[in-house]
């Protein structure tokens, strides 16, 4: 009985892990696409903005996990506005302050842009990742976890488990060989 509900647990925290393993890559990978789709309208330009080779930006799986995080506050839209805001606006500074002063990088530049921090971080972004988030709450995250509950667990483990070890060889490739855009 005892071995049973170990093996239990086990099955669940891996459920879990390749749940929140597929939120990060989902938001890199919408990461990636909002950025292609912003740059191509804004400047005329398809070119990959990220730091790795594949079509994935981890700044925004983070910050879908930092999303996630805030599910239990789904019944007040406006907090949660609020706390996405917030939680992804600091995120980004961290990520940006760090690829400034610790990589030598700025991957990205706010400082002509309207209220920002440091050319790290500015209302424009912190509100588009607010929307973002409640997109996520409100649209995304219940239809994946639908579409969870009618995929067999082993199917997604394994598919889990193809997705890590691309997403791992591309992070590897990348540091090797990748120059990433700067400013």
């Amino acid at each position: 009985m005892i071995m049973a509900a170990a093996m239990e647990n086990k099955k669940e925290r891996i459920n879990r892990l390749c749940y929140l393993f597929l939120i990060f890559l989902t938001g890199c990978l919408m990461g990636w696409i909002y950025e292609e789709i912003f740059y191509w309208v804004t400047e005329g330009l398809l070119r990959n903005r990220g730091i790795l080779y594949g079509p994935w930006l981890p700044i925004y799986g983070i910050g879908a996990l930092g999303i996630y995080a805030m599910k239990l506050l789904k019944k007040n839209p406006v907090l949660l506005f609020f706390l996405c805001a917030v939680v992804t606006g600091v995120i980004e500074y961290i990520i940006g302050f760090a690829g400034i002063h610790l990589f030598g990088m700025r991957l990205w530049d706010y400082r002509e842009l309207f209220m920002n921090i440091d050319g790290i971080v500015c209302l424009r972004s912190v509100v588009s990742f607010a929307v973002m988030g409640l997109v996520f709450h409100y649209l995304l995250e219940p239809a994946a976890e639908c579409m969870m509950g009618k995929v067999d667990q082993k199917t997604i483990h394994s598919a889990c488990r193809v997705l890590l070890l691309l997403f791992l060889t591309d992070c590897l490739l990348s540091a090797l060989f990748r120059t990433p855009i700067t400013y």
